[in-house]
């Protein structure tokens, strides 16, 4: 990581309201929680956010397994504090800002659309059934399905957000043919996926924002590191990248 990036701690549920300042809609009062102000005071006039969030994905991969674009590119990184770290989780507090169901009424799409700016969200049926609150959502049932639809709606919507999860179903059925452990199909699909993020971070036009958010995907996972590297990963945390182009 470079000697210049910026580390925050804050909580999960800062970023609903962190993602409306920074493309300058003012959050609704009292309903959610404060922004993260230091991330709003390094980062004026963004045109647009472009959100990765990829499951499995927390301080411990990108520290251990160094993904060479997000480690070379990003600027801040926040350490996300959360109960739930978790996709479901962690989906929920994005949307919601908490773990009420629309407290108040809030969702940050539904919410960024009624303040006049365009989003795309992009992942499993399932979950855009249950997150997307009517707004442009396209169902893709893989990885690359999202990654080729990106490249589509990166730079046509205020706040375009691609899911990556193909980690589940490629450890089930790896696990039952006993082919390679989790910690290297991790590995694997992470530089993959930073590979796919470059392509998109080219692509954007400036005055453009990626944020990477990475969790702890659906369920606790039995993984085979040992010794002090597994407590590493115990203690690990889900994070939020961000990189301005």
């Amino acid at each position: 990581m470079s000697s210049e990036l910026q580390t925050l701690k804050c909580y999960m549920n800062q970023l609903p309201a962190t993602i409306l300042k920074l493309l300058n809609v003012e959050p609704p009062q009292k309903t959610i929680p404060e922004p993260v102000e230091g991330v709003l005071n390094l980062y004026q006039e963004i045109e647009r956010v472009s959100i990765n969030l990829i499951d499995n994905m927390g301080l411990f991969e990108i520290t251990y397994m160094k993904p060479q674009f997000m480690i070379s590119n990003a600027e801040v990184m926040l350490l996300l504090s959360t109960r739930n770290p978790y996709t479901l989780g962690v989906l929920h507090q994005l949307i919601y800002g908490g773990f009420d169901v629309e407290p108040n009424g809030f969702h940050l799409l539904k919410y960024l659309n009624e303040s006049d700016k365009k989003s795309c969200f992009i992942g499993r049926k399932k979950d855009l059934d249950r997150y997307d609150g009517g707004t442009k959502s396209i169902a893709k049932d893989s990885d690359m399905g999202t990654w080729v639809e990106s490249a589509k709606v990166i730079n046509n919507f205020d706040l375009s957000w691609m899911h990556y999860l193909d980690f589940e179903n490629l450890h089930k059925q790896q696990h039952q043919l006993k082919q390679r452990t989790p910690e290297d199909l991790i590995e694997k699909l992470l530089n993959r996926t930073d590979k796919w993020i470059l392509g998109n971070y080219k692509q954007l036009r400036k005055n453009s924002l990626m944020i990477i958010i990475g969790d702890h995907g659906r369920s606790k996972l039995n993984l085979e590191f040992a010794g002090k590297i597994q407590q590493w990963r115990e203690a690990s945390v889900p994070i939020a990248i961000f990189i301005k182009k």
